[in-house]
């Protein structure tokens, strides 16, 4: 997979997830736009017809609404806490690896479970 894909895609996911945490303090055109254009993958035509609106209209609305989603991002900082999160489990569990023979049964069952419930903090909808 070349790296400009990898980007696109990454790009993708990125937004899609500030839309899932913010999406309902959009607009609902703003949603609309987005959830037509970016996950539908309609073009801007199409989103303009359904909208009643240029498609210079449906590529202003989606750029203000990306940017109002960057700015609640900024404020709020969720999907930063969550990708730390999964840092932070990542890194542990690493550390739990290395040191497997050296850690009684209990104690990496007590982690793994917690480590479990750290997983499921990020699946919650918010």
């Amino acid at each position: 997979m070349s790296k400009e894909y990898e980007d696109l895609l990454k790009s993708r996911v990125d937004w899609n997830v500030l839309f899932d945490l913010y999406g309902g303090l959009l607009t609902e055109k703003q949603r609309k736009a987005i959830e037509l254009y970016d996950m539908a993958d309609w073009s801007l035509s199409e989103v303009a017809d359904v909208l009643q609106i240029s498609r210079q209209g449906v590529f202003e609305l989606l750029q203000r609404a990306r940017k109002r989603l960057l700015e609640i991002e900024e404020v709020i900082g969720y999907k930063r806490t969550l990708e730390a999160l999964g840092e932070y489990k990542i890194n542990v569990e690493k550390l739990l690896n290395q040191r497997d023979n050296e850690l009684s049964e209990e104690f990496k069952s007590k982690m793994v479970e917690l480590l479990s419930d750290l997983g499921k903090m990020g699946d919650q909808d918010v």
